[in-house]
């Protein structure tokens, strides 16, 4: 599984975003280096930290390293050239936003996605803010292993979103986990929108919000099981609390 490296000047805006991370209940391995260990002065990075964190996560798989200020950059450049060469080729430092980017790779390192796929997920987080802004934007196509196309009727199944706050980025997490594991193709529509329910950027462009309907459509060996599972977590509301 890939793995998460947070860079920050600021020991508690990461600490911050770990607390935010920690509500989607992602397997995936993030790890922080922030801060500077110097009581007077505590904001900075440390390349060293940033090393260690990335040894941390890594098993084999590859590391998604996100960056908050400019010298962190440099600090985990450093971090590159201080790690043994097959263990640096397979670290992706990443320019995605920070708190989005970060959310975002988790949930697709969560569900079992390669390095580049989380990164796409990572640099594409962005856009479901401008779109909601007005200002356009798309998410990165992003390749997420779909199986071969099938010659079979679509099944469905619809439901009526009851979280009040909508579909946000925590049920968001739990759908995108629930549906991995399935054999099928999947189209998750809102109205006329449509969205691929394996890549939380994509769901949250849908802006969904409670009241709206939502209709899941599977064909494939498992698109039975997968409309179950949908249906199971809709009616716990997707994970949220009351």
């Amino acid at each position: 599984m890939i793995g998460i490296v947070v860079v920050s000047h600021s020991a508690t805006l990461a600490a911050g975003i770990q607390e935010l991370v920690a509500q989607l209940g992602s397997p995936a391995r993030l790890a922080l280096a922030a801060g500077v260990d110097d009581p007077l002065h505590p904001i900075g990075t440390d390349a060293v930290a940033v090393m260690s964190a990335i040894e941390e996560v890594d098993d084999g798989e590859g590391v998604l390293v996100l960056m908050d200020l400019g010298s962190a950059l440099l600090s985990a450049e450093t971090a590159l050239d201080l790690l043994p060469e097959e263990l640096s080729e397979r670290v992706r430092l990443c320019p995605a936003p920070l708190v989005e980017g970060t959310l975002a790779a988790v949930v697709a390192a969560g569900a079992g996605m390669d390095l580049d796929a989380v990164a796409a997920e990572a640099r594409g987080a962005l856009a479901p803010k401008l779109a909601m802004l007005g200002e356009g934007g798309e998410p990165e196509a992003v390749e997420l292993a779909e199986p071969e196309p099938v010659h079979e009727p679509w099944q469905s199944y619809q439901v009526v979103v009851e979280n009040p706050h909508g579909l946000h980025v925590r049920p968001a997490a739990r759908l995108v986990a629930a549906l991995k594991p399935f054999n099928a193709e999947l189209r998750l529509c809102k109205g006329e929108q449509e969205a691929n329910p394996r890549s939380l950027s994509r769901l949250a462009l849908l802006d969904v919000k409670r009241g709206d309907t939502l209709t899941l459509f599977a064909r494939g060996g498992d698109a039975s099981l997968a409309l179950m599972a949908f249906r199971q977590l809709a009616a716990d509301r997707f994970g949220d609390a009351e």
